[in-house]
């Protein structure tokens, strides 16, 4: 090796100390940023201030630019870096707002979930804030996109939503929402539902013209509709809604598909019970925020996935969990054709060990699959 060589080699070896050297003084400066971050949430939660402040954000950004001008540095280049670095302040200073409302046990927490008092989605809410929580206030919500919406504005502590049953399969609405919506799953857990046919006091079945339910209580007594074909099908957002027609309603040949026991908050008879296609009938709900921050202790997690793919890789990817060994426990594939996704799949496996996930993970992303965590969570039991 000649001696020119050698001596450059060296002074590239001491140029790229300097380098690290000035990496990590970046590294040391960004924690301190974080540390005063962190302060700044804080005062923001006592004084009820918001935590984004575009308006800061754009003067900051500004005055950034105007100073890297000095420093020769380009505008975009600044732009990217403090993104990045804004997004992780205003994050950081999220998750320590949820944080400080969960673990107050003094406040009264907010649960979000569908359908006026008595659906199912309500029953579901108050069973896990009984055992989990102590003090809990519901929140109801007309539809999915609000609740989903309200998740990212940090409305409410925790959202109980239905994603699937076990007779008519996953909630499109919700899986859809799953796939375009950036929350985390911090729990699922099931719960049996009892269909039944409702009327008010002293109405026989006879009598009945026209049904009232959600769609998936219709879905999920295909049979029992199928048998009386003459009853006319009236849609609503919630089982809920369905008992609170029938029974504000001056009319007496219409009836309501709801649960036994949620009957009581409308004061109507049951008049047909257990209509369900399935015997042992029962929907998986997932409880959501904003953050992992699940405390419930359990051996068994599951990890929630959305992966996109540029090519038709579902073998592949099939292939791969099979040969480490990872459990698949759920799995639904969307073709799509948009923006170079040819694949959207929504995958659930069981995490037995978090450094065979982490590979795993790097493995799908060298092959340009684009990964979306849900979550890390545990199956919770809340019986009926």
């Amino acid at each position: 090796m000649s001696i020119k060589i050698m001596e450059l080699k060296t002074i590239l070896q001491k140029l790229r100390n300097k380098i690290n050297k000035i990496d990590e003084l970046i590294l040391e400066l960004l924690f301190k940023r974080r540390k005063i971050a962190i302060k700044i949430a804080k005062k923001k939660i006592i004084n009820k201030f918001p935590i984004k402040d575009k308006n800061r954000e754009q003067e900051l950004l500004k005055k950034l630019i105007n100073f890297g001008k000095k420093l020769k540095l380009s505008k975009k280049y600044i732009q990217e870096i403090f993104n990045i670095i804004i997004h992780d302040s205003i994050e950081i200073q999220k998750k320590i707002k949820i944080e400080k409302k969960n673990n107050n046990d003094n406040n009264q927490l907010e649960i979000a979930c569908i359908g006026p008092k008595g659906s199912y989605s309500y029953i579901a809410a108050i069973k896990y804030m009984k055992k989990y929580k102590k003090n809990y206030f519901i929140k109801k919500y007309n539809n999915f996109e609000d609740i989903f919406n309200s998740i990212k504005k940090n409305k409410f502590n925790y959202a109980i939503i239905p994603i699937e049953n076990n007779y008519s399969g996953f909630i499109p609405e919700v899986y859809k929402l799953l796939i375009k919506k950036n929350i985390k799953i911090i729990g699922d857990f099931y719960l049996p539902i009892q269909h039944c046919v409702l009327t008010k006091p002293n109405i026989i079945f006879k009598d009945i013209k026209k049904i009232y339910s959600h769609n998936q209580a219709f879905k999920q007594c295909s049979n029992f509709i199928k048998k009386f074909h003459y009853l006319k099908i009236k849609y609503t957002n919630s089982t809920s809604e369905a008992m609170k027609i029938i029974s504000t309603s001056n009319k007496n040949n219409i009836a309501a598909i709801g649960d036994k026991n949620n009957s009581k908050f409308y004061k109507l008879n049951v008049i047909l019970e257990n209509i369900s296609n399935q015997i042992n009938n029962k929907t998986r709900f997932l409880i959501l925020n904003n953050y992992d921050i699940n405390k419930i202790n359990s051996q068994k997690k599951n990890i929630t996935l959305i992966l996109k793919t540029k090519q038709i890789l579902l073998f592949y990817i099939i292939q791969i969990l099979y040969t480490n060994k990872i459990e698949i426990i759920k799995l639904k594939l969307n073709s799509y054709h948009k923006n170079q996704i040819k694949e959207i799949i929504y995958l659930e496996i069981e995490i037995k060990k978090e450094k065979k996930i982490k590979k795993i993970l790097k493995i799908l992303e060298e092959k340009d699959i684009i990964i979306k965590n849900l979550g890390s969570y545990s199956r919770l039991n809340i019986s009926k």
